[in-house]
């Protein structure tokens, strides 16, 4: 099971954020996501509007499977929300307890399954979860031995750990292996054939990671919530109940719903007074200390942006020195930041590497961008982080 750096819990940092649009056409749109797709390095992309290609540079490439990394997560979730419907999970606000009564006691008793599908469980979790998680031969019990970091509902924080559960909760609840679970009442209804689901030593498949597929048959999934649960055969897989709450903003985050991303119109970072003291206080290493205090006196405009602004001053491992001194300080960018943002217009899954989903309902644009991991990879250039607000300036020009 090979997780390492792909694990690590700055992975929610690297939602890329669009930015008001200024006018362009739809051919400039396309042509920037061509451009800066190839440019990424990408294996795979494709765009659609209502179904229907408005891009695909190499067409055939997006046929074959792909490490969504952690995207995966968003298609756990479509197995949560399955047993939802079907009446085999009463409520995402069910207590874990009442599945695995190994957490009746103590505080874990709070944690509900709506918890780990929005990272408020508070369930202790490292910087880089690799180190952790790649050699634990069982991630369900690993999850449920994990001690609170927090109290349970009260903070956001990026939980891989947590969401290994998840596939535990799927195989206890629907009888048999979440991917068994997904590939007759997800895959097969929506003509998904080819995928591989990383597992661990017990036979359990990952829910932080590890799922193969196609772009082609991501986009599906993505067309799938875009038309409310109906596949475009007409039959109905998801409620429209659960489409909606897997896109609602969390309470403690409005960046996330139920391990799916919401993006806004447009984001706006400024640093907040008085850093130096905060940073000193919680001991953050001085590099990282000097990369965000230089930061000072500046707005960006998006996430990306200061995403780019940080690896400039870090170099190409910034995500390990960003996640061990914020991240594994249980500190995040509202605390360093006055963040403001515009009401949500699309939705995504995301994963390390740059592994990108992006759903626009009010122009009904799904958009995949997939690379395959190599030795080769240059951080954050082949991230294609601004993939999300390329899509959106595409949407935006569709109007």
């Amino acid at each position: 099971m090979k997780t390492a750096r792909w694990l690590s819990s700055f992975a929610a940092l690297m939602l890329a954020v669009p930015v008001l649009a200024t006018t362009t056409t739809t051919a400039d749109a396309v042509a920037t996501i061509e451009h800066n797709a190839r440019a990424a390095h990408s294996d795979a992309v494709l765009v659609w509007k209502d179904g229907k290609t408005l891009l695909e540079p190499q067409p055939g490439t997006g046929e074959e499977p792909i490490h969504l990394m952690s995207a995966t997560k968003s298609v756990v979730a479509l197995a949560i929300v399955l047993l939802l419907d079907e009446g085999k999970l009463a409520s995402i606000d069910e207590p874990v307890s009442n599945i695995f009564a190994e957490w009746k006691q103590g505080r874990k008793r709070d944690i509900t399954v709506r918890m780990l599908l929005d990272h408020t469980s508070g369930l202790q979790n490292v910087a880089n979860a690799g180190e952790e998680l790649e050699a634990a031969p069982d991630l369900v019990k690993l999850a449920l031995a994990a001690e609170l970091s927090r109290d349970p509902g009260t903070t956001f924080s990026y939980n891989n750990k947590a969401t290994n559960l998840l596939p535990g909760i799927v195989e206890r609840l629907a009888g048999e292996p979440m991917d068994a679970y997904l590939e007759a009442r997800l895959f097969k209804p929506l003509g998904i054939a080819r995928y591989t689901w990383l597992k661990d030593d017990a036979g359990t498949p990952l829910g932080m990671a590890g799922l193969s597929l196609s772009a082609r048959d991501l986009a599906t999934i993505g067309q799938l919530l875009l038309d409310g649960g109906v596949t475009p055969a007409g039959t109905r897989v998801l409620s429209e109940r659960s489409v909606a709450l897997l896109t609602g903003a969390s309470a403690r985050s409005p960046d996330v719903g139920l391990l799916w991303w919401r993006i806004p119109a447009w984001e706006r970072y400024e640093l907040k007074g008085q850093m130096a003291g905060f940073l000193a206080q919680h001991e953050v290493s001085a590099p990282v200390q000097q990369a965000l205090l230089a930061t000072g006196g500046r707005a960006f405009d998006s996430r990306s942006a200061l995403i780019a602004y940080m690896s400039e001053r870090l170099g190409a491992d910034w995500p390990q020195h960003y996640g061990s001194e914020i991240t594994g300080r249980g500190l995040k960018l509202s605390d360093m930041f006055d963040i403001q943002r515009g009401p949500t217009v699309a939705y995504a899954a995301n994963g390390y590497l740059g592994q990108h989903l992006v759903i626009v309902p009010q122009q009904r644009v799904v958009a995949v961008r997939l690379i395959h991991r190599r030795d080769t990879h240059r951080a954050p250039l082949d991230d294609y982080a601004t993939f999300p607000a390329d899509v959106l300036k595409l949407a935006q020009a569709l109007q």
